[in-house]
């Protein structure tokens, strides 16, 4: 009760901002209306039960976009992450999959491979840092899927060499096992490697893209693949209640943020770099303690995340301004925040940043005092 009653404040001290750091500018139910309704799109009929011109125009453009003959909505992309792991595991006619211990479906989403799909999870790499070519060799050749998520946010964002990326590809075939990329940031990490969306995903055989991160939709996500395995997925996108009567907020948002987000990517992705290399040079080297790869990062500050937490909800009923929506423990009397760089960051020089980070430590330290 008390957690709850603590998000419900974060949340109403946050909608009473009109500055953010972090993410996208958040938009209000009447913003998302006038967007809607100026959507070229709006007119087309409306979709029912998964199928719809507007629909089908999404999943064209995304399988499109990731080189995949087929893909398919899903207005929550938990429920398509299980549908395809639960086809690799029938496929295979294994139940073990590996994912990184840090990776999100473990520990975001309450084990759910195993509590619903009965999936074991062999761990692949070590915490905070992505997976080398030895953790490769160690893994077991009885497996349904490795299940890679690109960037671990829960890492810090990392990713790994794309010669590692390449060999794990050709690991799972020599062994057959599906590799399955969690890519909910897949867009964002394309510029690191310098490649194209399409040169990612022909690494693995299922991939997953999340529409409301850095695309910026009301929500849901993508599964694309090939026509067997996106056909096979119908009945348990079902079992797990992925048929709405309709979705179409959630599918023109999409549609607006393919044409007005995607290409602004790089962008993020270099101001990421650029903001990070500013806040070393202040903050000193251990304030951004792993390597910048895409738009997101994390942000070590010397002072400890109770004291933080509190001078954050001060610094927005000051200013109207929200810098960091989650604040983690860091080592030795430090807290780490997230910044993931969107187009909120348009509003603020990197030198303004630095200023308001300057005036929320110092609130900091006041209430410690």
């Amino acid at each position: 009760a008390y957690r709850r009653q603590r998000q419900m404040c974060i949340r109403d001290r946050r909608f009473a901002c009109d500055k953010f750091l972090i993410r996208h500018k958040p938009k209000t139910q009447r913003q998302w209306l006038q967007e809607l309704l100026i959507m070229p799109d709006v007119d087309l009929e409306i979709d029912s039960f998964g199928t719809g011109p507007a629909l089908e125009l999404l999943e064209s453009k995304m399988a499109k976009l990731l080189g995949k003959p087929r893909a398919l909505f899903l207005h929550k992309g938990m429920i398509g992450q299980l549908c395809a792991l639960k086809y690799h595991a029938d496929t295979s006619g294994c139940n073990t999959i590996a994912i990184h211990p840090q990776s999100h479906i473990q520990v975001d989403e309450l084990q759910a491979y195993h509590e619903l799909l009965r999936l074991n999870a062999h761990f692949f790499g070590t915490l905070n840092k992505p997976f080398t070519l030895g953790d490769i060799h160690q893994l077991p050749s009885n497996l349904a899927a490795v299940c890679l998520e690109l960037p671990t946010r829960h890492a810090g964002f990392q990713l790994p060499q794309w010669q590692d990326l390449e060999t794990l590809n050709r690991h799972s075939k020599q062994n057959g096992y599906a590799l399955h990329f969690d890519g909910a940031r897949l867009f964002e990490s394309a510029p690191y490697w310098n490649k194209s969306y399409r040169a990612i995903t022909h690494l693995a055989d299922s991939v997953y893209v999340s529409l409301y991160k850095s695309l910026g939709a009301m929500a849901g996500g993508i599964i694309a693949g090939d026509e067997h395995f996106i056909e096979s997925l119908s009945p348990w996108k079902s079992r797990f209640g992925g048929d709405v009567n309709t979705v179409f907020p959630y599918v023109l948002s999409a549609l607006w943020g393919i044409e007005n987000y995607l290409p602004h990517i790089p962008d993020y992705c270099l101001r990421a770099k650029q903001l990070s290399q500013l806040l070393t040079e202040v903050f000193g080297q251990q304030a951004v303690p792993f390597e910048v790869q895409t738009n997101g990062f994390v942000l070590q500050l010397p002072i400890e995340k109770f004291f933080l937490d509190r001078a954050v909800l001060r610094y927005a009923d000051k200013h109207k301004t929200w810098l960091f929506d989650k604040i983690l423990d860091g080592p030795k009397r430090t807290s780490r925040v997230e910044i993931q760089v969107g187009n909120a960051l348009n509003e603020w020089s990197d030198q303004e940043v630095v200023e308001a980070l300057h005036c929320v430590i110092s609130m900091a330290g006041e209430i410690k005092k």
